[in-house]
């Protein structure tokens, strides 16, 4: 498979406190995976390193055989933003759409935010808009780019059953365009429907990979719980680091 993202023993530390520790991950063009992890595992540690927003403290990340950094201002990135509150209520999500795209009123006509159902919310102000429909506002700026590597941290907080449907439409067929998708999420029912394989991270380590197809949401889940239970139980000896 044609590699875009590489990580090789990337480890993070914030003074004496490992964050990360060993994580080696690749995603191929075309490809979703999945990171599965408790609060704390350091999920969006990883996100954060992946983005280029921080550097680890041992071992490589590249984006098509760059640093990450280099890649996003060369490219972009599709990564769900957490734009919102003060400074923004007065905004509309044509606006904030727009400057991914050089054409404001190409926004509509996007198949994506089609798809999320967004068109009749484009010239509403955010400050009116519901936190479903914001969320709907934040996954497009994250998926109308068509950028190489996307990256959804929790994308399914706030969405309704339905709406999480079409964002699975939208994660599928962005893939299928080509794109490497990266999930971190909590949410196993989500990662089965879309990723061809998940990571469980726990305590800023790779301790499981498993592949969903296959598998039902009850057997994700219990092996979930056992994997977390037994990566746990294995650090229990150690002093715990806590991971953002």
């Amino acid at each position: 498979m044609d590699t875009l993202v590489e990580a090789r023993g990337v480890q993070h530390a914030i003074g004496t406190r490992a964050i990360l520790t060993g994580l080696a991950l690749t995603i191929a063009r075309g490809e979703v995976v999945g990171v599965a992890g408790p609060n704390g595992a350091g999920k969006s540690t990883l996100g954060r390193l992946l983005l280029g927003f921080s550097a680890p403290t041992a071992g490589t990340i590249t984006i098509d055989g760059v640093d990450p950094a280099t890649h996003r201002y060369a490219h972009g990135v599709g990564f769900l933003h957490e734009v919102g509150g003060r400074g923004w209520e007065q905004a509309t999500p044509r606006a904030l759409l727009s400057l991914h795209l050089d054409d404001g009123e190409a926004v509509p006509r996007d198949p994506i935010c089609r798809t999320l159902g967004i068109d009749p919310l484009l010239d509403r102000r955010i400050a009116t808009l519901s936190k479903g429909q914001w969320r709907a506002v934040q996954l497009a700026m994250a998926l109308v780019p068509r950028t190489p590597f996307v990256l959804l941290d929790e994308p399914e907080a706030g969405l309704d059953p339905s709406a999480q449907g079409r964002l699975h439409e939208v994660i599928t067929t962005r893939a299928m365009a080509g794109a490497a998708v990266l999930m971190l999420s909590h949410h196993l029912d989500s990662l089965a429907v879309v990723a061809g394989r998940i990571h469980l991270l726990v305590q800023g380590r790779f301790h499981d990979r498993f592949d969903p197809a296959g598998m039902s949401v009850a057997a994700l889940r219990l092996r979930y719980v056992r994997g977390v239970d037994t990566a746990l139980a294995c650090a229990s000896t150690q002093a715990p680091g806590r991971a953002a």
